[in-house]
């Protein structure tokens, strides 16, 4: 399985003219390979995640997901590629709070249908790989900022998804917290053998990646190793 990308721009119109957001970036990643992006406030990382994931289009370029180009399909088969191929992680849990947290890490797997016997016992054992086996039944307001995150990386891998985007995933946590997280989705990807990419600031927790690239005023540049 690949990701390529292949110029890829976005624009806003807004009323002083026409405001680059991303000029035209090309990226190749295979199965099993992991990104992390660095860059300042406002240059682009999140669109350029969100662009990835199908929550926003480009203005123009092209995206192939293991041969599936997500900018030619309808919002139905779009928001199928999303709930199918990709998982995301924010810098904001998004647990819904009326909800267990082994009901949010199901959640994706409701679209149609309530889930299978099989995809329960998936949740129960992603929970168990995140360290929440005894969380299950807990609500997110019982659990730690860090715990919370961990319920959300369980929820992004519910789906078996071939690209786990995550933006700023540590941003809300203290240093240990957020090195653990960092950790646990390097280990998770190397388990599940999806290809992540990662947004974050964190010069400490971008020496866990073997594959750095910086993003400056929307391009994508400057591929140096961690190591």
């Amino acid at each position: 399985m690949t990701l390529q990308v292949r110029q890829i721009r976005k624009e806003f119109i807004t009323r002083s003219g026409s405001l680059p957001v991303l000029c035209g970036i090309d990226l190749d990643l295979d199965s099993d390979k992991s990104l992390v992006i660095m860059g300042q406030s406002g240059c682009g990382k999140s669109t350029f995640l969100h662009v990835l994931g199908g929550l926003d289009k480009p203005s123009s370029g092209k995206i192939l997901l293991d041969g599936l180009d997500p900018l030619a399909m309808n919002e139905t088969d779009l928001a199928h590629y999303r709930n199918q191929k990709v998982g995301f992680v924010f810098q904001d849990h998004h647990l819904l709070p009326q909800c267990t947290v082994l009901e949010n890490v199901l959640l994706p797997s409701l679209l149609g249908a309530a889930p299978k016997v099989e995809v329960i016992q998936l949740a129960k054992d992603l929970l168990a790989r995140v360290g929440l086996e005894n969380r299950m039944d807990h609500m997110p307001s019982e659990l730690s900022g860090g715990e919370r995150q961990r319920a959300a990386v369980a929820r992004a891998l519910i789906m078996r998804p071939r690209l786990l985007l995550a933006d700023e995933p540590t941003g809300n946590l203290d240093k240990r917290n957020a090195d653990n997280i960092m950790r646990l989705l390097l280990k998770l990807h190397e388990e599940e053998k999806n290809i992540l990419i990662v947004v974050t600031h964190s010069l400490e927790l971008v020496k866990l990646f073997p594959r750095v690239m910086t993003m400056d005023d929307g391009i994508l540049t400057q591929a140096v190793s961690s190591n």
